[in-house]
């Protein structure tokens, strides 16, 4: 009987834990912001929104493809969370770089993605996960498992997939 007691201790002592965790990353970590940078130079016509996450990965993703484009159009990086506060329609391009949250992409992904619906050919979503197989429907997208060495991949990548919405 004294195991069985030990066993429910333990288990609900772990369950506590996980509680405890899950509110620290929630209120602490997960609400950690991104520098937010712009580049307008009245030359260029054309203008890329680039909304990440914070994070190594997703933020040396943004800031690669922000020294690809910078020289040939306006550009906007900002947090996923400023994208409530975004018109959608005065960019040319949108890249969001988000990482997934409990299995979920992050509510700011989830509301801008179905808010704008109609301008969907211009959004690509990069998405990182722990195994790189997760991806947000009805998008343009890459998946890919977070490693910051193959970092230089996924702008390829995310360029290859901007370059010609941009174009257009």
């Amino acid at each position: 009987m004294k195991t069985f007691k030990d066993i429910v201790l333990l288990t609900m002592v772990a369950a506590g834990l996980m509680v405890l965790f899950m509110v620290w990353y929630n209120q602490d970590v997960s609400k950690s912001s991104v520098e937010p940078y712009v580049s307008n130079n009245p030359v260029f016509e054309k203008s890329l929104l680039i909304a990440t996450a914070q994070g190594n990965f997703p933020e040396k993703i943004a800031r690669e493809t922000t020294n690809h484009f910078k020289s040939h159009y306006n550009i906007a990086v900002m947090d996923l969370s400023a994208l409530p506060e975004i018109d959608a329609k005065t960019y040319d391009g949108i890249l969001l770089i988000h990482t997934w949250e409990k299995w979920n992409p992050p509510s700011e992904i989830v509301s801008f993605v179905n808010a704008t619906r109609d301008l969907n050919a211009k959004i690509v979503v990069l998405a990182a996960s722990s195994r790189g197989s997760s991806q947000t429907d009805d998008v343009d997208g890459i998946s890919e498992a977070r490693d910051a060495e193959d970092a230089s991949f996924y702008v390829k990548e995310a360029i290859a997939q901007i370059d010609p919405i941009l174009k257009q």
